[in-house]
């Protein structure tokens, strides 16, 4: 059985990489094997310093029209 320094290594994982890389490496695969989005340390650590500079997006509208009635439009019903 492989020790996980060795796995990680096989997959590229370089120990002498600034702290910042290697967090981007773990949760580039945390990301492709669960699809879950994380916060590294480091970045918390900079949210937790500047959180003046924190930018909220609104949120994307979303329309869910399947329970309600779709209005046509009237017909002309005058004769020419």
């Amino acid at each position: 059985m492989k020790k996980v320094s060795e796995l990680m290594k096989e997959m590229g994982f370089n120990q002498n990489a600034p702290v910042a890389t290697q967090e981007a490496f773990i949760k580039h695969l945390i990301k492709a094997a669960t699809g879950a989005d994380v916060i590294t340390p480091t970045e918390k650590k900079i949210i937790r310093e500047n959180p003046d500079k924190i930018v909220q997006f609104p949120k994307q509208l979303a329309f869910d029209f399947s329970d309600e009635e779709i209005a046509t439009p009237a017909k002309n019903t005058k004769k020419a």
